[in-house]
């Protein structure tokens, strides 16, 4: 399995942000060909670092599918999205998910 992660930093209006991201952004990934499942959260700080305002991970069978899901033209609609909720570029990175125990 393949995991994308967005992480992003906190908006000039968190309230516009969640509204947009929730009722609009969300429904559209959901149909990123290949997705087998996401999750996002609006994490609390813990410890002196900023935790990131939003995170949001999408997890595809490997590399070959989440890379596919971004180049089809529903990935280009849901990059293209995300200036409509943050106008602060989200960092992103993807990885093979490791399992442990």
């Amino acid at each position: 399995m393949h995991c994308l992660t967005v992480l992003y930093e906190a908006p000039d209006d968190p309230k516009a942000f969640r509204d947009y991201y929730v009722s609009r952004h969300l429904p559209l990934a959901r149909s990123l060909p290949g997705l087998i499942r996401f999750s996002y959260a609006f994490p609390e700080q813990m410890g002196p670092a900023t935790a990131p305002f939003c995170i949001f991970q999408a997890y595809f069978a490997d590399a070959e599918a989440m890379g596919a899901a971004l180049a089809s033209e529903l990935g280009a609609k849901v990059a293209a999205d995300v200036a409509n909720y943050s106008p602060k570029r989200p960092a992103l990175c993807s990885f093979p998910v490791e399992a442990a125990g």
